[in-house]
Order: C-alpha cells, then sequence, then structure tokens
C-alpha cells in the first residue's frame, strides 16, 4: 500500500523500505530523553511537596499557595494547546531545546526568590516550558524507537517522570526537616545542561524531515491546527486521548500537588513521612511504566489502560478512610503509583501513535496538554476543600475521575502493537492549495 492508498488518517508508509535506525542513535534518544524527563520532573515534583513550606517562607497562606500551584498548571495545559502546533512546524529539535532552556533556568531561579511575587513569575515561566517537554519528548522518542520495541522503550522513558518525583520525594523526606526548601530547587537548573548535548548530538526524525520536504515540493497547505485533529479522521481519537488524560491525571494531580498537605494536616502524618510516602509512591510507578511499555508491545495498549485505571481508583479510594494510618496511606500510594501512574507507560505511547506525523506534535501536544488540566483543577480544589468539614471529597473526586477515564478509554480505537509509524508522504489529511 503507497501514500496515497493509505486510508486517511492512517499512517501511511513509504513504497520502498526506509533506511534502518543506527541502534546507537536510537540509544542516545532514548537516554537524553529519559534524563530530561527525569530532571523536569523533579522540578515540578518539589514544588508540591515543599508547598507547605513554601507556604510559611514567602507568607503565604497554605490555601493561597494552593491555588498559585492550580494557576500553574493551568499555565502547563495552556502552553501546549496553543505553542504545541510549532513542533510540527519548526521541527522536534527546537521544541526540544526551548522547553528544557526555559524549564532549566527558572525552575532553578525558584532556589533564589524572596518574594511572593518573585516566586509566581519564575513558576509561570517554568510552567510555560514544562507543558512543552512532555509532548515533544514523546513525539520524538515514538518516531525513533523501532516499532518492535517502542512500548518498552516509551515505558521507560516515561519512567523518567516518576523517576524524578521519586528522586524529589526522597530528597525532601531528607532536606525540608533540617535545610528547607531552596536546596531542593538548585538541581533544577540541570535541564540546561541536557540542551547543551542535545544542540550537538540531537537531529530531526525521518518521517518529520520526509514529510515536509514532501509537503513543500507538492506544494500542500499545512499548517497544523486544531481543526485538522477534530476532522472525521482523527476526531474519535483526539476526544478519547485527551479525555482519558485529563482523567488519570486527576489521579497524578492529587499526589503530586495535594496528597503531602492532606496527609500532614488532614490525617496528621509528619512532612518527613508524608514526603516518604510520596517519593516511594513515584519508585513503584517507575517499575510500573517500564512493565507497562513491555506490555504493550505484546497486548493492545487501549485495554491495559482500562484495566490499570479500574485498579488505581480503587487504590485512591482508600484515603477517603477517616483517620487513615500510616498502613493505609502507604498501601493506597503504592497501589495507585504501580496502576494509575502505571498507565503513563502506553498511554503517551497510544497518543502519539494515534496521529499521522506531519500532525503528531500538534496532536500529542493537544491531548497532554489537555491532560495538564487536572493537575490544575485539583490543587485549586485542594485549597478549596483542606480546611473545610469535608477535606476526604478531595481522594473522592480523584477516584472518580480515575475511573471516568476507564470508561473513556474503552471508547478509544484498538491500536495494535508493533505499528510502524516511518511515515516519509503526506497523508490524505493535507489537500493541494
Amino acid at each position: 500500500m503507497t501514500a496515497s492508498q493509505t486510508p486517511a488518517g492512517d499512517v501511511p508508509t513509504a513504497a520502498s523500505a526506509p533506511p534502518s535506525r543506527r541502534s546507537g542513535y536510537v540509544a542516545f534518544v532514548v537516554i537524553v530523553s529519559f534524563l530530561a524527563w527525569a530532571l523536569v520532573s523533579m522540578d515540578q515534583t518539589m514544588l508540591g511537596v515543599a508547598v507547605p513550606s513554601l507556604s510559611d517562607a514567602l507568607g503565604v497562606s497554605l490555601s493561597t499557595m494552593e491555588y498559585l500551584v492550580g494557576i500553574f498548571a493551568f499555565v502547563t495545559f495552556a502552553a501546549p494547546v496553543i505553542g504545541g502546533r510549532l513542533i510540527d512546524r519548526l521541527g522536534r529539535r527546537w521544541g526540544f531545546q526551548v522547553s528544557l532552556l526555559g524549564t532549566g533556568i527558572f525552575g532553578g531561579l525558584t532556589a533564589v526568590v524572596g518574594a511572593g511575587w518573585q516566586f509566581v513569575l519564575v513558576r509561570i515561566v517554568a510552567a510555560t516550558s514544562y507543558g512543552l517537554t512532555e509532548p515533544v519528548v514523546n513525539t520524538v522518542v515514538a518516531e525513533e524507537a523501532p516499532a518492535r520495541r517502542r512500548g518498552l522503550i516509551m515505558g521507560f522513558v516515561q519512567a523518567g517522570y516518576p523517576l524524578g518525583a521519586a528522586i524529589a520525594g526522597t530528597l525532601a523526606a531528607v532536606l525540608l526537616p533540617s535545610s528547607g526548601w531552596r536546596p531542593l530547587f538548585l538541581i533544577a537548573f540541570a535541564p540546561v545542561l541536557i540542551v547543551l548535548v542535545s544542540a550537538q548530538f540531537l537531529r530531526e526524525s525521518r518521517s518529520f524531515t520526509a514529510v515536509r520536504a514532501e509537503t513543500e515540493r507538492r506544494r500542500l497547505d499545512h499548517r497544523p491546527g486544531w481543526r485538522a485533529l477534530f476532522s472525521p479522521q482523527l476526531r474519535r481519537q483526539t476526544i478519547v486521548t485527551s479525555l482519558f488524560g485529563f482523567c488519570i491525571n486527576g489521579g497524578i494531580g492529587l499526589i503530586i500537588g495535594v496528597v503531602t498537605t492532606y496527609l500532614v494536616h488532614v490525617d496528621g502524618i509528619g512532612i518527613g513521612a508524608a514526603a516518604f510516602l510520596f517519593g516511594l509512591s513515584n519508585w513503584v510507578a517507575l517499575g510500573s511504566q517500564v512493565l507497562v511499555g513491555f506490555l504493550a508491545d505484546h497486548l493492545p495498549a487501549k485495554w491495559l489502560m482500562t484495566g490499570y485505571s479500574v485498579l488505581a481508583a480503587g487504590a485512591l479510594a482508600l484515603l477517603v478512610t477517616p483517620h487513615l494510618t500510616y498502613s493505609m496511606a502507604l498501601v493506597s500510594l503504592v497501589a495507585f503509583g504501580f496502576f494509575g501512574n502505571g498507565t503513563f507507560g502506553c498511554y503517551t505511547r497510544y497518543t502519539a501513535e494515534s496521529f499521522p506525523a506531519e500532525l503528531r506534535g500538534t496532536g500529542t501536544s493537544f491531548s497532554l496538554g489537555f491532560s495538564f488540566l487536572t493537575l490544575s483543577f485539583m490543587p485549586i480544589i485542594g485549597g478549596a476543600l483542606i480546611e473545610s468539614s469535608t477535606p476526604a471529597a478531595i481522594p473522592a473526586i480523584s477516584a472518580a475521575l480515575v475511573l471516568a477515564g476507564a470508561v473513556v478509554m474503552a471508547c478509544g480505537r484498538n491500536l495494535p502493537p508493533q505499528r510502524e509509524l516511518d511515515q516519509l508522504a503526506p497523508s490524505r489529511l493535507l489537500a493541494p492549495n
């Protein structure tokens, strides 16, 4: 089947086989993407863990600080939804470097802020850059990974997020009680080092380069935008990938932005112990995401995510228990780390595979950006309810959202494992001028 015969919306392949990938370069892309995602995750996670300490140091109430975290998460949602189209216009390499540069510089500057307005300024810029990191990292890796091992590779790269979160939680458990929050953010400058390395060695993917060149040669109209994502060929997958991410992040948003505050102020668990549980949950998620990625090379990702989401909702429901014990909190956070965070071992792959190359950056950015929206809602909801008479409503809402995610994913297309993404010509979504 040639590109011109491929059904609209499906990924066309070239009539002749593309040159084989060099394993050394693929390994470089995987390692640099994994490190980038882990380092960016550390910065974002440290913000949520350090909220109680930041509140005291900056003279901002706890509820206001949770609102600010929600605002930053909203910026993280808006950045890829609005600017993600540039990944398909200017290239994957450009998006990778810009997102890491902004996150590294302004995330690190958090360590030196001395007033509330300074904190807001640096975190808004960091949130904007962070929002572009996940979609561009997953677009790059999806287009470079070989089809037979794409699930394992993307699960490994995505595991950089819980690794960074786990390291941040572990460091917070050690540093917050003794040295305070400022040393936590000094490591946030590290993504700048990744920028220097990628500037030297990272190149554009074959699919992006070939499709752009063929699009220009044939003078096709290619202005990536939201309208194409809701064409009859792509509408279903755009809605499913966006809503599933929105729902599953309803649980992850609780863990990242609210759970340490919830355990400390509702259940009376010490901040060091709460930070440890947070870190442990993410260590478990790391292993789970790699496992899920491996399984997705052999089983349909759609059904993996559906089943895992049901179990993740049950894990979050345990947090509703009045007078939660440390042991019960341990079971809840470990189980959610395995099943809830574990879905990201194949969610980003499923999303990237849902779009053709000329819209992969746009579609992945839109879906993952939309998924960030609940990361802003949960801290805001937490800020409103944490000191109310019904704080248990916070995990109850999260559990309901995650369960809804299972229903949404069950409605998605069944994309078989080991799909080939080498696309060397535009799909029929692009029309001549």
